[in-house]
Order: C-alpha cells, then structure tokens, then sequence
C-alpha cells in the first residue's frame, strides 16, 4: 500500500510547478511595476500587470480542453508527463523575455500546462487510491500546490525576476525523471482493454500480487461505463452525470468568487497597501508557511470529517475573513481613523487562507476525480475544471481594475457575497462521497438524481461495486 503513497507524491511534483506559477506574481509584479530589478529589461503598469497574472488562468482553461482530447487517447499517465513541456517553456521564456508580450506568452504558456494537470491529475489520484484514503490522496494534490506556491514566497523576495525562473524551472524537469518510472491508471489500462497491463499496475501500486478480485470490479465498471454513449448528451441528460457537473462547476466557481487567486497572486500589493507594521513581503512569506500547514491538515481530516461539512465550514469561514479585510479598507475608503486596526487586513487574510485550506482549495478538485463515470470523467472534468479556470481569470483580471475604480472593499465584499453563497449550495445540493467507492458514489448519485427512469431517453448509469478502488 505504501507504493501508491509513493505515485501520489511523485504524482504531485507536477502540481508543485502549478503551485510556482501561481505564487510568482506575489514577488516579481512589484518589481516589474516599480522597477525593483534594474537587470530585468521588462517594465509594467498596473493593466499590463493584471493581464500577466490573469492570462496564466485563461491559458489554463485553454489546457483543460487540451486534457480532455489528450487523456483517453495516450493515458493519464503520459498526459501528467507532457504537463512538463508548456512548464518548461514557461519559465526560460520568463527568463529571457525582453518585452511585455513576451511575458503575456510565457505566462499563457504556463497555463496550458496547469490546465492540463489540473484536469488530469485528480483523475489519476482518483483511479489509483482505495476508497479509504482517497480523499488523502486526492487533497495531496492541493499541498503539492501550495508548498510551490509558498516556495515562492519566500525566496521570490530575496530573488531576481529572472532567478527566481531559473530555480522554479528545476521542478518539472524533477517531475518528469521520477514520474517516468510510475504505472499508468489501472482504469485508463482497462479502458484501452489490457487487463493484464491493469493487473501489474494494481500489482505495483497495492504493492501485493491478490488484486484480482479489485481487476474484476474495475473491468466490470468500465465496460459498463463504456458501454453507454460518451458525449455531452450522456452527460446532460442522465441525472446522475448531471448532479455532478452542476456539483462540480458550482464548487469551482465558488472556490475562485471567494478571492483566492486575487489573494494569493496580488497577496504582496493587498499587504503593502494595508500600511501594516510588516512589510508586505514578510507577511506574504507567513501567509506561505500558513497555507502549507493548513493544507496537511485538511488531508489528513478529508476522509475523517467529510467532503460537505469541511466544504460548508470552509465557505463560512472565508466569507467571514473577507469581511474582515473589507470592514477595513471600507473604513479607510470613508476617512475613518483605522490606526488602532492596522493587523485586521493581515489577520483577516491570513484567516482566509487557513479557512480557505480547510475545504475549498483541495475538496472541488479531490471530488473531480470521484463524481463522474469513466464514459464521461475527462469530458466531465474539463467542463467543469475549465470553468474553474476561466472564473479565476475574469477575478485576477478585474480585482485591480474594480480595486482602483471603488476601493479594494468592494471586491473583498463581492467575495464574502460568494462564498456564502457557496457555503448555502453546498449544504443543499452537494452529495457526500467520504468512504465509498467510485462505483457506490455512482450508485449515490443516480439515487440522489430521478430514482430508476429513464430521462429524455437516456438511461441513467449505475455500476454494482464489490470492492473498494
């Protein structure tokens, strides 16, 4: 068993790079719009700063369209490894752009890459993990993102623009040497109908040879799933395939309308602009160190306390610390004397991102990998991690265009607005999926959906489990 902790973890190094390029707007845009490197020929202003941040998460939508024509045709596997190529590219454009287009590629580049292992890694982590710890498994993949995220943090300060790309590039090359030697999904093996290739994947990720009992369950699961159609019909119009893309579009939009992109990318400027006692870069590099250890966290607790009351309490908890930054900076906006309340923007976001951590950062992309069947899974995931993604782009796009324009309280107000909201859908239509197999959560769904009928023609899918995956 511990072999499949081992393919979850090098898994991860891909996501790291994910987690770099999101953290390395936080140090190098003040330096690119104040001129803080003098050998770094490329200069910004606050709209060409926005759009650098913002065309990472609009190439990162492109990337999961990219996913889904990618991985049934050469694997999950192989698609993880080709994330690796747009990562690379990225960062040694970064390293010798000369002008601003030059970045705006670099990052849009770079967003291929994240689009694609975000759609594609949690539907590998889902494949290859029993049931009893998938969710660990599956919240792996947002540490992974956050402790690159963090890297960045803290040495982005100390670093130039163009050292700080030469010391991120090195992760996806890591990435690609160790991930090379891993087996592919069991699933995807079943899938192209080699069983015996399945079974020395199982074989090699349960680390005992008795997996023919769990090589039957997944090839009756899948032949069942590829037994119906594969298109947007199938996925429309079954209730089961249609509860769990509202479910997982809705939790994609509700993690990126609670503000964290805006947070985590422009988390230096928000610093800076509260006129706290700590300079914004140290406060950023706290707020890194907080992420990372609330991300473990909520690993750890994901298969104990469950999907919905941690998405729930997740929700609550950011609107809440929203609220703190806004009451702030809508006190300052008024003229209203805030010197005795200096730490409550600080406070408010660090307490954002630990509640953030909590649900909202890892659970959306663990239930990715969970919710939908294998006929339907990659284009499942791509509508609803690209909708993800282009939510993420219209917020780190107009954050500081709205911020300049009515104050920065009235995006953290619209954010808390979002997140209640989330916290509300969550608790009424958001079905559990703690400890049951990817063929029981199925069964759920269609359960939770129209009972047995059929709907607008097509019949409703539900495999029959007899072993946890």
């Amino acid at each position: 068993m511990k072999k499949v902790y081992l393919a979850a973890i090098t898994g991860n190094l891909g996501m790291l790079s994910v987690g770099q390029f999101i953290g390395w707007g936080s140090p190098s845009l003040p330096l690119l719009i104040n001129g803080g490197d003098v050998d770094y020929s490329v200069r910004l202003n606050l709209e060409e700063a926005s759009w650098v941040v913002a065309l990472l998460s609009l190439g990162a939508a492109t990337g999961c369209v990219i996913s889904a024509l990618m991985v049934n045709v050469i694997g999950r596997k192989n698609t993880m490894l080709f994330t690796a190529v747009p990562s690379i590219i990225g960062w040694l454009m970064i390293v010798f752009a000369t002008s601003t287009w030059e970045l705006y590629i670099s990052r849009f580049t770079s967003g291929l890459g994240m689009g694609i292992a975000y759609t594609v890694t949690p539907m590998y982590l889902g494949e290859i993990s029993p049931a009893d710890i998938r969710g660990n498994l599956g919240s792996m993949l947002t540490v992974a993102v956050k402790l690159g995220t963090s890297i960045e943090f803290i040495i982005g300060p100390f670093l130039s623009v163009r050292n700080l790309a030469l010391v991120s590039l090195a992760v996806p090359c890591l990435f690609v040497v160790a991930f090379v030697w891993l087996p592919e999904s069991p699933y995807h093996l079943m899938r192209c109908d080699n069983k015996q290739k399945a079974i020395n994947s199982l074989v090699q990720l349960r680390g005992k040879k008795d997996v023919y009992k769990e090589a039957d369950s997944i090839e009756q699961s899948v032949k069942t799933d590829l037994a119906n159609e594969a298109g947007f019909r199938e996925l429309l119009f079954v209730p089961g395939n249609r509860r769990a893309l509202i479910t997982l579009v809705c939790l994609g939009m509700t993690q990126q309308l609670s503000g964290s992109q805006a947070v985590l990318q422009y988390a230096q400027m928000i610093f800076d602009q509260a006129n706290g006692n700590l300079e914004g870069k140290y406060l950023t590099m706290i707020l890194g160190a907080v992420q990372i250890v609330c991300s473990i966290v909520c690993m750890t607790i994901t298969d104990c306390s469950g999907r919905k009351s941690l998405l729930t309490i997740s929700a609550v908890g950011s609107a809440c610390s929203t609220a703190m930054v806004a009451t702030y900076f809508n006190l300052r906006y008024n003229h209203v004397d805030t010197s005795k309340i200096v730490w409550l923007p600080a406070t408010g976001v660090i307490l954002y991102v630990v509640m953030y951590a909590l649900g909202l950062a890892a659970l959306p992309f663990t239930m990715a990998g969970e919710l939908f069947p294998t006929n339907v899974k990659a284009l499942g995931n791509m509508i609803g991690i690209t909708t993800t993604h282009v939510t993420a782009f219209v917020v780190t796009k107009l954050y500081p265009v709205i911020s300049e324009g009515a104050g920065v309280h009235s995006p953290f107000w619209i954010f808390t607005a979002c997140s209640l909201a989330g916290a509300l859908f969550t608790l009424l239509y958001v079905p559990e999926t703690k400890g049951r197999t990817l063929e029981q959560i199925q069964e759920k769904l269609h359960g939770l959906s129209k009972q047995g009928g059929v709907e607008n023609g097509v019949s409703p899918h539900v495999n029959h489990p007899s072993t946890n995956i």
